[in-house]
């Protein structure tokens, strides 16, 4: 890795906060640092896990622009834009042909997967994700995203587990653990979910999550609500339905699981009014 020749004194008192040295592709001009991939790391390898291309030294940013960008990168680029912007059809043409121009493409293969998930392809989705693990095997989002086609494929045993892994190598990644803990949910582990979901609500307050999405606490109290409302704690269920109902986007499910609560309670004019509300979204 490189090494600034003036170094900002701050990032070298704390390195455990401070990236204080980088390395680029000169291909996709994807940026690794000592605080993203430690020593021992794939990423302190001469190519880039990303597209294959050669990883050199930070300080050669500025002799790299201008550089043309190679055909692969560039078909990848408009591939990514298009999944981004819902072109899933347009997306694959331009992906097929970064992996075809280079097959070792990881990332290529990744949004491929991407592309075919949208199009409802998730078995040519699951091969195209697990063809990217096999170029980076430590690649945390691939490894979710083959997760979730496993369980659109009602591999529900497997999906679990490659939950497990993702969560294991990334642990303060909300996402995986959130739908790991709706999976538990559907397969009647209601304490298991419930477990689950405290465990995020917890990691999110505590501020200790990497890439946590606008709505990882919203989704993690709805599970919580729907976990509880199956066990029969009504009034546990609805301080966290009502934070899902705030904080999340629209849901059917859980204005359905307040309506229930409610209902339970003995407070019949809210529940219907809730379960008035489910009804309209569910069929809007």
């Amino acid at each position: 890795m490189s090494k600034s020749s003036r170094p900002n004194p701050v990032a070298l008192k704390d390195p455990e906060t401070f990236a204080i040295e980088f390395k680029i592709c000169d291909h996709c001009r994807s940026y690794f640092c000592d605080r993203c991939h430690p020593a021992g790391s794939l990423l302190r390898a001469p190519n880039c896990t990303a597209c294959g291309g050669r990883l050199v030294p930070g300080d050669r940013l500025e002799q790299m622009s201008g550089r043309p960008i190679p055909p692969a990168v560039e078909h990848h680029r408009r591939g990514v834009e298009l999944v981004e912007s819902g072109r899933p059809d347009d997306a694959l043409r331009e992906l097929d042909e970064a992996v075809r121009l280079r097959p070792e493409y990881a990332t290529a293969h990744y949004w491929r997967g991407g592309a075919l998930t949208q199009t409802g392809r998730d078995a040519e989705a699951l091969a195209a994700f697990e063809r990217a693990l096999e170029l980076n095997p430590s690649d945390p989002a691939a490894m979710f995203d083959r997760a979730g086609s496993l369980d659109a494929l009602e591999r529900t045993a497997e999906a679990l587990a490659v939950y497990d892994q993702v969560i294991a190598l990334q642990p303060g990644y909300p996402a995986p653990q959130i739908y790991r803990a709706a999976i538990l949910l559907d397969s009647d582990r209601d304490m298991d979910a419930l477990a689950a979901a405290d465990h995020v609500i917890a990691l999110l307050n505590a501020k200790r999550t990497v890439g946590a999405g606008q709505y990882d606490n919203a989704g993690a109290h709805s599970i919580r609500g729907a976990a509880l409302v199956k066990l029969g704690r009504y009034e546990e269920a609805l301080p966290a339905i009502d934070y899902a109902i705030d904080n999340g986007p629209d849901s059917w499910n859980d204005h359905y699981n307040k309506s229930i609560a409610l209902e339970n309670l003995g407070l019949i004019e809210e529940s219907e009014i809730a379960r008035s509300i489910a009804d309209s979204l569910r069929n809007a």
